[in-house]
């Protein structure tokens, strides 16, 4: 068991029955830490898995309406998933992109299951596929542009997950409505340089929204709008290094 060392800085405080909730992941020590609120004083679950070069994932990949964690790792373009929030084997070992893409999770097809995507920095691409079986992208969307980080959520609450990006050099998050090329939708100034963006349903209301990890001091800072402002909920957890994500992981309804 991996001790998460945190500290609360919260407002407002949530009911643990609401919405998107904290997790990160240790590279040095391939440990997921996952919180059941947002004012987490320690990991409510702690799970080994993955590697120390692992991008960290977590989705419903049987759609049993709990989010679990997942990893894709770059050294050979795979994503190894797991069904449950327990120390074990990947349930899913899934090759798809190619190298140097980066990985995107969601439900783009609102069957209620999370399925995924890459990134291609090298062309600006969108590969996504809404069943998980190898290579078989059955969405492709030119949106963002080199050095550009992947996000996904369901912006308008329609229940299907639409592309975005996160834009490290001015932290802007450019959001998109459809999977679809064109304009983004949504243009937002949110964070800072060095942030990680974040998208989880944080109110439980059924709409994505944004957030940003701050892994120098291990702060998450989230919005409860797709709009510019100061943070609405913000409180840290984990140890400088960690890498933020998010999700449901008990599975229990919102409201």
């Amino acid at each position: 068991m991996a001790s998460c060392d945190t500290e609360t800085n919260e407002k407002p405080a949530l009911p643990v029955a609401q919405g998107d909730k904290p997790g990160i992941f240790r590279a040095a020590e391939s440990i997921f830490a996952l919180a059941n609120s947002h004012s987490p004083e320690f990991a409510d679950a702690t799970v080994t898995f993955g590697a120390k070069d692992d991008i960290p994932l977590a989705g419903d990949w049987n759609g049993d309406g709990r989010d679990t964690i997942g990893v894709f790792r770059p050294s050979d373009n795979t994503f190894r998933l797991r069904n449950s929030n327990e120390n074990g084997p990947a349930d899913i070992v899934l090759p798809f992109g190619q190298a140097g893409d980066l990985p995107v999770v969601g439900d783009w097809d609102g069957d209620g299951r999370d399925s995924i995507g890459v990134f291609r920095p090298a062309d600006a691409t969108f590969y996504l596929t809404n069943v998980l079986e190898p290579d078989a992208e059955q969405i492709v969307v030119a949106f963002g542009g080199a050095g550009d980080l992947p996000v996904a959520g369901d912006w308008n609450g329609d229940g299907t997950a639409t592309i975005g990006i996160y834009r490290p050099v001015d932290s802007t998050f450019h959001l998109r409505n459809a999977n679809e090329p064109g304009d983004a939708d949504m243009v937002i100034a949110y964070g800072m340089a060095n942030d990680r963006p974040l998208i989880g349903d944080w109110d439980g209301n059924g709409t994505d929204t944004i957030g940003v990890y701050r892994p120098a001091g291990s702060a998450f800072m989230l919005r409860n709008e797709n709009s510019p402002g100061e943070a609405q909920i913000e409180f840290t957890f984990g140890v400088p290094g960690d890498v933020g994500l998010a999700g449901n992981w008990t599975g229990t309804p919102a409201g």
